[in-house]
């Protein structure tokens, strides 16, 4: 009984560093991930999901991209309402007038994708802050798979 429970624990142990780094595969091509922390872009992207986002020149944007900004500690991602020659206005798709500070080219981050993988943001979000879960959880699989390798030498030993 013991050893199933233990089993069950390592797979789930798997299964979330394996999710954990299936999310940030595509910061291996330039995309970088982003957890959606408030509705102004909803339904396009929902709350707890993730958005990616790539890099972008300034002159590049047009009126509909989601662009993707710095804000004091936050980033934000918002469509393009217009484009001029100061800066960027920018309007959340769930709100109802555009949005008040004019976004210039030292705040881009870049331009994020019209979609996002809903609820996924809230488990990468929880384990960024605590990485040392994530450490943690990887010794652990180290430890097991030693082991695990050990005790199949043993068997394969008796068995000859």
């Amino acid at each position: 009984m013991i050893v199933r429970i233990k089993n069950c624990i390592f797979k789930i142990i798997y299964i979330l560093v394996v999710l954990y780094l299936i999310i940030f595969i595509p910061t291996i091509w330039g995309q970088k991930p982003l957890v959606i922390i408030s509705g102004s872009m909803e339904p396009t992207l929902k709350v707890g999901g993730i958005l990616y986002y790539h890099e972008k020149n300034y002159s590049d944007f047009k009126k509909d991209d989601i662009l993707v900004f710095k804000l004091n500690d936050h980033n934000i991602s918002h469509r393009v309402y217009e484009v001029t020659g100061d800066g960027i206005i920018t309007k959340g798709d769930a709100n109802k007038s555009y949005d008040e500070i004019l976004i210039t080219e030292d705040r881009i981050l870049g331009e994020g994708t019209n979609w996002c993988i809903p609820f996924i943001g809230y488990y990468a979000d929880f384990i960024y802050r605590n990485k040392y879960l994530l450490v943690i959880s990887i010794i652990v699989i180290i430890i097991d798979m030693a082991f695990d390798k050990k005790k199949k030498e043993v068997l394969d030993e008796k068995n000859t």
